[in-house]
């Protein structure tokens, strides 16, 4: 019985995560500190599939720009960047992966020094987006790459098939 109770209090702990809801809110966690500090929780404590974990890593690091001490802000980003660049190496051909690391590299100012991908996932988010089978999913990272401007209208021609 008592197995039973523990069982049922831990299921009702855990919180499922709103995939969805996190991809939209993705381009917001910098500048929301609120809502950044949210996802952060919840994805810290019920990130369990690979694409959940990246967001974690990258709401982790968003968290860097809502400290202002700055040993929490290297602490959150570097352990956000750490736990970003282990899904990457696991899951190499994960597009939504490398569609994070491309759009945190992008807008980092270059002091940071966390910039030596942006030409590769560039490249292979080129060759792979339009293999997402999801279309809204791939709708959403389409729009947030197109917004970014960081393709050439040539590439978002490849980048939209």
């Amino acid at each position: 019985m008592c197995v039973i109770v523990l069982c049922f209090v831990s299921i009702t702990k855990a919180q499922n995560v709103n995939l969805d809801m996190i991809r939209n809110d993705f381009n917001k966690g910098v500048k929301d500190e609120d809502l950044c500090k949210r996802h952060y929780e919840l994805l810290k404590e019920n990130a369990n599939t690979v694409t959940e974990k990246g967001y974690a890593a990258a709401f982790q690091m968003f968290m860097a720009k809502h400290t202002s001490n700055p040993f929490k802000k290297m602490r959150y980003f570097n352990g956000g960047k750490d736990l970003l660049e282990q899904q990457i190496a696991d899951n190499p051909n994960n597009t939504e992966l490398r569609f994070i690391r491309l759009c945190i590299q992008y807008h980092l100012p270059k002091y940071v020094g966390y910039k030596r991908d942006i030409e590769e996932d560039k490249d292979f988010l080129v060759n792979n987006l339009y293999k997402i089978k999801d279309k809204e999913v791939k709708s959403l990272l389409f729009k947030y790459l197109k917004a970014a401007n960081m393709y050439t209208d040539q590439e978002l021609i490849l980048l939209g098939r």
